[in-house]
């Protein structure tokens, strides 16, 4: 079990080596129905603190991760009765695999990392100021690629052409102002953020038709990679490899850019609140440093070991190197690129409302839409939330999103001037337990792993509270 845990560790590695385009980050959807959480502006910059707060490093930390492959995609019961085998293994068939499969698959990781923070809040009025790490990971993995893994030397046809990876990293500076008429009821708020770039680099295939022939692979491929960052340089060596340079006397941004939020918040009545906002409207210019492309028709001496041997571990490795040899992407010397790269946007609306005699207790419902070239999808749920005393509140959620089932679950509390919170969204309709020598998580035993295509955001943080509270 350990070794197949391990054969899908590298198989996922691997295709994020190769393929996407950086996932955009979503918000914390949770946060919308939570009371005493200082972050809700993120979501709609009209959504005001409750207090002025501020955090430091520790202020808020959010990662998200989401897959359309699960471990029921690239594992299989074992004909025999005997534990599990890869999609390697010559006893899954070829239609098996690909039943489990799309077209394009993709995968996404995302981290917002809070430097600083602070908001100011008085009673019709709130400003925030935050410097945010902001790092997205995305990738669209074809179908084709699991085949010509499995089948090694076929005489099918492949297409890998929505292959593509795509990372990048940067700076956010951001501030925001959210007001209302002291005899009004429609809360309007802003945020205006500052983008630096700081690394990005991509990969995609516009074309890529691969084919064996007489023990042959032939290519017919038009693809190209970009890295923006002066920190490193990249070039082929004598025999054509890829190779790079540390510039560590290169230290400066890669790009610039820029973004807004916007956002409204209606009382129509005290106990009832309407709300819809905009995140992300903006891109950042990158300055591309270094341009590859791949050759348009080649052939080599292709593998024929993927999905043959036992040792699937060395065959993994093999099919990783002979990916570069197929892609045999060529650095364009001399040749710069400037470009815009919006960012992926979300719209949202929601409503709560309080009970007007238990106004401990309110119920809500929120729902996006998230604008993505690789993966868009939609989200929409409700929640509960109970805040018995001021200093706690707890919310749980459930919906459907574009994947299927979502459950949310966070908790804030403020004990004298330190707030702490954190939170949860998730789609996982099923979990399976890997058991590894040495590893041992509380209730489940071995390492939970997502059988079925999986969604999840995990958000905490601590920070300081001060001066009066106003509730919403």
């Amino acid at each position: 079990m350990k070794k197949i845990f391990t054969i899908v560790s590298i198989l996922v590695v691997a295709s994020s080596l190769f393929s996407g385009r950086a996932s955009a980050q979503d918000k914390f959807q949770g946060g919308y129905f939570l009371d005493n959480y200082n972050y809700s502006y993120r979501l709609n910059p009209a959504l005001m603190s409750e207090k002025s707060f501020f955090g430091l490093a520790t202020g808020s930390v959010e990662m998200g991760i989401s897959s359309g492959l699960g471990i029921s995609s690239l594992i299989y019961p074992n004909a025999n009765g005997d534990g599990l085998v890869t999609f390697l293994n010559p006893a899954v068939t070829v239609d098996e695999m690909m039943s489990h499969l799309d077209k394009n698959n993709p995968f996404g990781f995302d981290a917002n990392i809070n430097i600083l923070s602070t908001g100011k809040r008085r009673e019709n009025k709130f400003n925030s100021f935050e410097i945010n790490l902001r790092t997205d990971l995305g990738s669209s993995i074809p179908g084709d690629l699991f085949r010509f893994l499995k089948e090694g030397n076929s005489d099918n046809p492949y297409d890998l052409s929505a292959f593509y990876l795509g990372t990048k990293t940067y700076a956010e500076i951001a501030f925001g102002v959210a007001k209302r008429p002291a005899d009004g009821n429609l809360t309007v708020g802003f945020r205006i953020k500052g983008l630096i770039g700081l690394v990005n680099a991509d990969l995609r295939f516009d074309k890529a038709n691969i084919l064996f022939k007489e023990g042959l692979i032939a290519t017919d491929i038009e693809g190209k990679a970009r890295v923006a960052t002066p920190l490193a340089s990249f070039y082929n060596d004598e025999q054509g490899d890829l190779k790079y340079n540390l510039n560590t006397n290169k230290i400066g941004p890669a790009g610039w850019g820029g973004a807004i939020d916007f956002g409204f918040n209606w009382n129509p009545i005290e106990s009832l609140s309407l709300s819809g906002g905009i995140n992300d409207l903006g891109g950042i210019f990158w300055k591309y440093n270094t341009i590859a492309k791949s050759a348009d028709q080649f052939t080599f001496n292709g593998f024929d070991k993927v999905g043959k041997e036992t040792n699937y571990e060395d065959d993994l490795n093999q099919a990783k190197d002979d990916f570069l040899e197929i892609a045999n992407l060529q650095v364009l010397d001399g040749v710069t690129e400037s470009a815009f790269e919006r960012l992926a946007f979300t719209a949202n609306l929601g409503a709560r409302w309080r009970l007007p005699i238990l106004s401990f207790i309110s119920v809500g419902a929120l729902g996006i839409y998230h604008f993505d070239q690789i993966a868009p999808y939609w989200d929409a749920r409700a929640g509960l939330t109970l805040s018995p005393f001021r200093f706690i509140s707890l919310t749980a959620n459930y919906g459907k999103n574009t994947q299927g089932n979502v459950l949310g679950l966070a908790a804030s509390v403020s004990i004298l001037f330190i707030n702490a919170y954190v939170g949860v969204d998730t789609f996982v309709d099923r979990v399976g337990i890997f058991p590894i020598e040495g590893v041992n998580f509380p209730v489940y035993g071995g390492v939970p792993v997502p059988i079925d295509p999986f969604r999840a955001k995990l958000t905490f943080g601590l920070n300081m509270q001060f001066g009066n509270r106003y509730r919403n």
